[in-house]
């Protein structure tokens, strides 16, 4: 992995690095200015699109789908958002984020969800992951209405999102459906007992030590045959950067070998998400890559 910041001459994610590592409201702020004006638009004449589909009783049990125009499809990925369990949102009609994820996913052939699930205070562990499950429940149940096909399903979680993912793949909430075949997940946290907590996490798990190895799903997933990515961006914080540490020491303990593990120069926590798909986009070929070796 790199180690010295990158040459700033023709790179187009030079700033972001001012922003720097830190998760500030300015480096959130300072990203979206960032990478908005960038971002691939949703094209109506080759993309299908439908909003708010209830998986759930809640209100923020809602989901959105998008796949290519009059096509059935092989694959689904599940966009879940992240925002420390405290905020976030799937995006929407004529919203930018995440319908990007649903823009490029149709021109890949693949089909697209961006979801939503209950936050924090209000929702404790594990509801995000029981809020996953339920999403890949009702998809793998009404595939022919919404797919034309019954493909497998592969979920994508950035920051809280992989978090979750990551959980609900451990068996934290009770078996994987049987669809999903892969996930991506993006500078996520899975060993809570080594991380170094913060408030966004104390809201969403508590803060007594006792239950940390409870929360942690790293050595579950390094046991798992299903296919993972990982990604970890070069403007993390350093606690995400010990993270991919964790789950390189996992994998080589468990496999005997190194995860498939992508460090993404130039980015930061929330960059790579919203530029899937754009003119500088870095992320979705590696996605594609992995969705067309599963």
């Amino acid at each position: 992995m790199p180690t010295s910041p990158a040459d700033p001459i023709g790179d187009p994610l030079a700033p972001l690095r001012p922003l720097g590592t830190e998760l500030t409201p300015d480096l959130v702020r300072g990203t979206y200015a960032f990478v908005t004006p960038l971002a691939v638009r949703l094209d109506t004449d080759t993309t299908e699109a439908r909003y708010d589909i209830a998986y759930g009783v809640h209100p923020r049990h809602r989901l959105d789908v998008y796949r290519p125009a009059g096509a059935a499809v092989e694959t689904v990925v599940v966009y879940v958002h992240g925002g420390g369990f405290s905020s976030g949102d799937k995006g929407g009609e004529g919203q930018t984020f995440f319908g990007n994820v649903g823009a490029w996913a149709a021109r890949c052939g693949f089909a697209a969800v961006a979801m939503n699930y209950r936050l924090a205070p209000e929702a404790q562990w594990p509801a995000v992951s029981e809020d996953i499950r339920d999403a890949v429940r009702h998809l793998s149940g009404n595939t022919a209405e919404l797919f034309g096909a019954k493909p497998r399903i592969v979920l994508i979680g950035q920051s809280a999102g992989a978090v979750a993912v990551g959980q609900y793949l451990a068996g934290q909430v009770g078996p994987v459906d049987p669809a999903v075949a892969g996930a991506v997940l993006m500078s996520g946290i899975h060993d809570f007992v080594r991380h170094e907590h913060g408030p966004f996490e104390d809201a969403y798990f508590g803060t007594d030590p006792a239950r940390f190895a409870d929360h942690s799903a790293l050595f579950a997933l390094a046991r798992l045959d299903l296919p993972i990515m990982f990604t970890l961006s070069e403007l993390d914080s350093p606690r995400f950067h010990r993270q991919a540490a964790f789950i390189v020491e996992a994998w080589m303990e468990a496999k005997g070998h190194w995860p498939a593990l992508h460090y993404l120069p130039g980015h930061n926590h929330i960059s790579p998400a919203p530029l899937i798909g754009s003119p500088i986009d870095t992320v979705g070929p590696m996605i594609e890559r992995f969705v067309a070796a599963l």
